[in-house]
């Protein structure tokens, strides 16, 4: 699979850095409700946050830990429930995204990083 990777199209709202599947992925957060939870910039708030969050280790309420990988992230996105993080009073719901969308969204979470 090809990334493109290019300044977005997305009106100077801070998106430059972004390659334009992240932007893409940061607009399908925008737009289906992924940033009432995670933050408009991904740094959390109800829901954790994105931020630093690829390829970091993410204990789950079992006590176990999984890398957050691509197949991790795809996987929390298209099965909320299959692996849930503790210390959050609210579940992520089904989304009703698709496996491309999520993709998207992998790649938006993948180059967030903290300033």
């Amino acid at each position: 699979m090809a990334i493109a990777v290019g300044a977005a199209a997305c009106g100077g709202d801070g998106d430059s850095g972004l390659s334009e599947q992240a932007a893409k992925g940061k607009e399908i957060a925008a737009s289906n409700g992924c940033a009432s939870c995670h933050g408009s910039d991904g740094r959390g708030g109800v829901g954790p946050t994105w931020i630093g969050l690829a390829g970091s280790e993410v204990e789950l309420d079992d006590g176990t830990t999984v890398t957050a990988d691509d197949a991790y992230l795809l996987r929390a996105i298209l099965d909320p429930a299959a692996e849930e993080v503790p210390g959050y009073a609210v579940n992520m719901p089904e989304n009703g995204l698709s496996e491309e969308q999520a993709l998207d969204i992998v790649a938006y979470i993948k180059e967030l990083v903290a300033e």
